[in-house]
């Protein structure tokens, strides 16, 4: 029987290196860049072999090992749209209300109401306050208003 190895999953890769490389030696990084961009992906490699041999971190050359063969993986992928384009295209296609695209609510399937600020769920106020003898209005920013018993 043979098995054919399923090409490597460039997030979780990069994750767990974002995560060695942070513990280790204080580099942050940008998981999902280093997963979908081969340049930024080749020079976290480098980094990370640097610093194994450097500051003897032999825990870092594994996993910028995977990340290197991922590389191969995330080149023959299309890199991904700008997230303005993907907006756009999203929009166009009917997949975002122009409601949705301006921040203003939609209707919910199945009755249930947003929470957004301003707008009100329905549901009978909470009686806490009622027994802590605090009340909120609408509008209220005060401490007393935001907070229960006016405590943070």
């Amino acid at each position: 029987m043979s098995s054919t190895a399923s090409p490597p999953d460039p997030f979780a890769i990069a994750a767990h290196l974002h995560v060695l490389l942070r513990r280790k030696t204080g580099r942050v990084t940008d998981t999902e860049w280093m997963a979908t961009n081969p340049d930024y992906a080749r020079e976290i490699v480098r980094h990370a072999l640097e610093k194994a041999a450097s500051d003897n971190l032999p825990e870092l050359r594994p996993w910028a090992e995977k990340l290197e063969r991922a590389i191969s993986h995330m080149a023959k992928q299309p890199p991904p749209k700008p997230l303005l384009q993907a907006a756009a295209d999203a929009l166009h296609a009917g997949r975002v209300t122009p409601d949705a695209a301006r921040g203003m609510p939609t209707p919910r399937a199945g009755g249930f109401a947003h929470s957004m600020p301003g707008h009100t769920s329905g549901f009978i106020e909470s009686t806490l306050n009622s027994v802590l003898g605090t009340t909120r209005k609408d509008g209220d920013d005060s401490p007393e208003g935001r907070y229960v018993g006016g405590l943070r």
